[in-house]
């Protein structure tokens, strides 16, 4: 249903910005948008854990600018999609920052009932990592699975080429706003997405593509998905940016291996070393989720597709989209700044588990009785007992399940983690987890 207060949704994401801590604060606070606007200066200064910045931002009641990009919107057809609308991804909504809202092109698809997968990788693609991220869209594509994208030159547009050519629905995630193609040649390639899919960006209509936007938008493409599929790229690649996201958010990162020795393949083969999931085809990751989406898988279409000859070239001039070489239009430098880290940076389960088994010189048995178990757990951090205390007794949970608990996705994985290593829990496909 179609949030009611969206001019006010408006003004507080003006007010808060891209990726603000701020936001999730104020929702704990408040229901609605307009409570927030109605508040006096003196009750502003008083919001505790909200930043000096945003409270003088808060005071500021124009509704000018908020009024203009609704009307543009309701003009050029531009669904919003607010943090209040029943609409909002259920999955996004649980991130450390979550959008404010999104402006949407096209049909925004039910994240909630979908398996959504994110399809990223570097602008200087190989031949075999094209063909890779076009045959594992396509295909999963073909099983009615979710493709969500960034709609930047290389893997990600040859990714939403492969889902297009297969019928199914594509997301693109914008580093600018609605009204802005980028890069400027994928005119056709953004077309096409918003007439069998959707175009969504958290950036005002007229934002234009800065660097700095990119590594934000990523932590969208990793919120909506369960997993995240990270083709090619070296040590410093963005896509890196997108699989640490991933990992904070406990979602599932696989990695399409590579030959050594080779730039683009140093992102992902660190990351397989590390712990991420090897993809060398589209049924490692079908096969993953299995357990819990089989019904939403579409097996039939998925077995038909990997008998098709695929028209890679074809496909890429039908939508514009160049191929490995820079063009003219070619895309400014992401400006990563310090969310920019390698693979090895990444803090891993793999990672982990050696940290806790450098501590334990004698680990746990994994069967643990009953008294052996409260006995083990007061031994543990406050952490892993306040993670293991909130998990039903007899129901897998994931990590989004549990941020209600006030700890931060990254916390609660490598509380997980602690209390699988000591047989108090166990891992189940698809990123849950349950007690033994």
């Amino acid at each position: 249903m179609r949030d009611e207060n969206v001019l006010y949704w408006i003004w507080l994401s003006e007010r808060c910005g891209v990726a603000s801590k701020d936001f999730g604060r104020l929702m704990e606070k408040y229901d609605e948008p307009f409570d927030i606007y109605e508040l006096k200066e003196e009750e502003i200064e008083h919001l505790e854990g909200i930043g000096a910045a945003l409270k003088s931002r808060l005071c500021d009641k124009s509704i000018d600018s908020s009024y203009a990009i609704e009307r543009y919107c309701k003009e050029n057809k531009v669904d919003i999609i607010t943090y209040g609308d029943t609409r909002y991804p259920d999955r996004l909504k649980r991130i450390e920052t979550p959008p404010v809202l999104l402006y949407c092109l096209g049909k925004f698809p039910n994240f909630n009932e979908r398996l959504c997968i994110g399809m990223v990788g570097t602008r200087e693609m190989s031949e075999y990592g094209k063909s890779s991220a076009y045959k594992i869209s396509y295909e999963l594509a073909s099983a009615k699975v979710l493709i969500v994208s960034g709609m930047a030159r290389g893997v990600d547009a040859v990714s939403a080429c492969g889902a297009l050519e297969a019928g199914g629905e594509t997301v693109a995630v914008l580093g600018s706003g609605i009204s802005v193609v980028y890069p400027k040649n994928h005119d056709k390639l953004m077309k096409a997405i918003s007439r069998h899919g959707a175009v969504i960006t958290e950036y005002p209509p007229f934002e234009p593509p800065h660097g700095k936007n990119f590594p934000k938008r990523n932590r969208i493409i990793s919120g909506l998905c369960q997993g995240a599929v990270i083709v090619e790229g070296n040590m410093r690649s963005g896509a890196l940016i997108t699989a640490s996201r991933a990992i904070a958010q406990g979602r599932e990162v696989f990695a399409l291996p590579g030959k050594i020795n080779e730039d683009n393949s140093e992102g992902p083969n660190e990351l397989i070393k590390n712990g991420a999931y090897l993809a060398q085809s589209s049924d490692d990751i079908l096969n993953f989720y299995d357990f819990l989406y089989h019904e939403v898988i579409y097996y039939k279409g998925h077995t038909k597709s990997k008998k098709h000859t695929l028209d890679i070239s074809g496909a890429l001039r039908k939508y514009g989209v160049s191929d490995t070489k820079r063009g003219k239009n070619y895309s400014p430098k992401e400006d990563f700044g310090e969310e920019l880290m390698s693979a090895s940076d990444i803090i891993t389960k793999k990672e982990i588990f050696k940290e806790n088994k450098a501590e334990k010189q004698e680990p746990k048995a994994q069967t643990q009785t009953a008294d052996h178990s409260e006995e083990l757990l007061a031994s543990l951090d406050d952490k892993s007992r306040i993670v293991f205390a909130n998990m039903p007794i007899d129901k897998a949970v994931s990590t989004d399940a549990l941020l209600d608990t006030g700890l931060s996705a990254s916390d609660i994985l490598t509380a997980f983690t602690v209390l699988e290593i000591n047989g108090l829990i166990s891992t189940l496909p698809g990123g849950l987890f349950i007690r033994k």
